[in-house]
């Protein structure tokens, strides 16, 4: 396992990461889905050694090691970014967000474009407030958790919490049950003997806070996220599955029509788990205009 590592944020936070790759290549920024953390990634290295890129995948405040940020907003984020990124003395990256981890990289885009060369959406939620994608075409577990988390946090957290504790208790017998509901391109995925067991040991490792943090994620999600896909500058790279019933090909499809430039990759076929087979080419696309790191 690959070595963990903890810094102090200005605020006294602590902000947890490992990194995975070649130390010398260009650095990308990985975020994690909802709940997750900083192992979401790390149980296949080939493809990221492959890509050439040194990863350096964050556990978000509240997930894994990294400190619960009682109030905070999608846009704080970057600021934590900032501050690690200050730390490693790293002037210009990239940033990859999966999922729950997608609005944290176009969070960045946005508000640190001197500093982000390009980033990558792939399978990302977009703006449920004010966007008119509503939860159509969500699978009956993640629209009831978007409907919950747009009404109130008190209602949604004993959901993740009890969630949190069977998961982290009896992984196997979560999974195995959600292989049986997963659209199959994703039970396909989750039933491969690798994939399985990293399941099985990020869920064993989860951070008492997860619930917190979970809760945190999905109230961020369906509110103002504080500034407008149209505001971003930086090259953005959207990748979508249209089998994916956690979040809707639609969301992916918005969000590229309405970041300028973007590029959009279609995967016909493909479920919400696509960057675990698409991680070397999406760590490629990022990475391609970044010098490589003294």
């Amino acid at each position: 396992m690959v070595d963990t590592r903890v810094t102090d944020l200005p605020d006294g936070r602590e902000l947890a990461w490992l990194e995975l790759g070649k130390p010398k290549g260009p650095p990308v920024f990985f975020f994690h889905g909802t709940p997750g953390s900083r192992l979401q990634v790390a149980f296949n290295e080939k493809p990221i050694v492959a890509a050439g890129v040194r990863l350096i995948s964050v556990d978000r405040p509240g997930y894994g090691h990294s400190t619960f940020h009682k109030d905070r907003r999608l846009r704080d984020w970057a600021s934590d970014v900032a501050c690690l990124a200050d730390h490693l003395k790293l002037e210009r990256f990239a940033v990859v967000g999966v999922s729950g981890g997608g609005p944290h990289a176009a969070v960045c885009a946005r508000f640190l474009p001197e500093r982000v060369t390009s980033a990558a959406i792939v399978s990302g939620i977009g703006p449920l407030a004010d966007s008119g994608l509503g939860t159509e075409g969500m699978w009956g577990v993640s629209r009831a958790l978007a409907q919950l988390a747009a009404k109130s946090r008190t209602v949604l957290r004993p959901v993740f919490a009890a969630q949190e504790f069977l998961t982290r208790h009896w992984p196997e017998r979560v999974l195995q049950s959600a292989l049986r509901q997963l659209p199959p391109p994703d039970a396909a995925v989750l039933g491969r003997d690798e994939e399985r067991a990293a399941f099985v040991e990020e869920a064993k490792k989860s951070s008492a806070s997860t619930a917190k943090a979970a809760t945190q994620d999905f109230a961020i999600f369906t509110r103002d996220w504080g500034f407008r896909l149209d505001e971003i500058t930086v090259p953005v790279h959207v990748w979508h599955g249209d089998a994916d019933r956690n979040v809707p090909m639609a969301h992916g499809r918005f969000q590229a029509a309405a970041i300028p430039g973007s590029s959009f990759h279609d995967c016909p076929g493909e479920g919400h788990l696509l960057a675990i087979d698409h991680i070397e080419e999406i760590l490629r696309t990022v990475s391609s205009a970044q010098p490589k790191t003294s």
